[in-house]
């Protein structure tokens, strides 16, 4: 089991209620998507599923039997809910290669009442081998309406030494009385030395460079950088800051960056890089200290504009970042007309 790094203060009150014996039945781990709410949740089902052995804070211990069983997905006395596969040809792909192999489009919309339902033979039944028996629902945003009446019961009359955890990246949209039967667990962007320090974890071939480049593109969000750092952004992420600060007047780097993203075969890239353009312009305007120049701000807007429509009208890739590049470019002139 990897190591959890960051989010000090939520590890500190779970833990402290535990220790205190006022751990309450069902917490909602709230935040933007990306922050580590479900390793959280992960690493807190391990803290009770060992609890036999009186953890007094979350360990890291890959040969401990809780390790073992929950990272092979058999632990008796662990469920965890999340959207299954849509149709029968993505259940026998999840069957044979698991369902992390699913793609976003490949899964259901819900999580449905029927899931809920087989949660009920764990709780009829004293917990197999642990102290505890713990649920986690990622996310408990994707519960269908029917779906989440059906877990509030579960809320409403605990089954006894049971935890829920209930992943939120909305929580104001949750059913209010699941929010009133659960403890609110909030988590925020992470700081630059967590941010390194998971990065650098999980990447250990990246340069400090890259690093520094997926920091600042990760915006206090682990999970963001990660897929950043898959996605191969870092590299476009130096090259877009070189055209921001030297203006590229003779489209050399402008023409690089959109030849890395023209094949087919960089299409996470593309759309990765995408979603990251606008940001850098935002950043770059914020950090001029003038508020932004209107025209700053027209270049922020069209790079909005374009990075939205262009998967969508299905736009030329390499005319797509050849002129958001190009807005970039147009910054330095605005910072530096002469």
């Amino acid at each position: 089991m990897t190591p959890f790094l960051g989010h000090d203060k939520a590890r500190r009150v779970f833990c402290q209620s535990y220790a205190k014996g006022t751990l309450h039945h069902a917490w909602i781990l709230a935040g933007d998507r990306g922050l580590g709410k479900a390793g959280f949740a992960r690493q807190a089902a391990h803290f009770l599923l060992n609890s036999l052995n009186h953890p007094t804070e979350f360990s890291d211990n890959p040969s401990d039997e809780a390790s073992h069983l929950l990272d092979a997905g058999s632990h008796p006395d662990f469920r965890l809910l999340r959207r299954g596969p849509k149709t029968d040809k993505e259940e026998k792909k999840a069957r044979d290669k698991g369902l992390d192999s699913l793609e976003e489009h490949e899964l259901a919309r819900n999580i449905k009442i029927d899931q809920v339902r087989k949660l009920q033979p764990l709780f009829n039944n004293q917990s197999s081998i642990s102290e505890y028996r713990v649920v986690v629902v990622d996310a408990a945003d994707d519960l269908e309406r029917n779906g989440a009446n059906a877990l509030l019961k579960n809320l409403e009359e605990p089954p006894k030494k049971t935890v829920f955890f209930l992943i939120s990246h909305m929580p104001d949209r949750l059913l209010p009385t699941i929010r009133s039967r659960c403890q609110l667990l909030r988590f925020d962007p992470l700081g630059e030395a967590d941010m390194r320090a998971i990065l650098t974890q999980s990447s250990p071939k990246m340069t400090e460079a890259e690093i520094n480049a997926l920091i600042v593109a990760g915006e206090g969000s682990p999970g963001r950088a990660l897929r950043y750092a898959e996605a191969g952004l870092a590299e476009l992420e130096l090259l877009a800051q070189k055209i921001i600060q030297s203006g590229d007047r003779d489209n050399v780097l402008k023409n690089e960056l959109s030849r890395k993203l023209a094949l087919k075969a960089a299409t996470p890239r593309y759309h990765a890089f995408l979603n990251r353009a606008p940001s850098l312009i935002a950043e770059h305007i914020k950090k001029s200290g003038r508020g932004g120049s209107m025209q700053a701000i027209e270049k922020w807007r069209e790079a909005s504009d374009l990075a939205a429509m262009a998967v969508p009208k299905t736009l030329d890739n390499q005319a797509v970042v050849f002129r958001l590049g190009s807005l970039m470019g147009e910054l330095a002139r605005l910072n530096n007309p002469n």
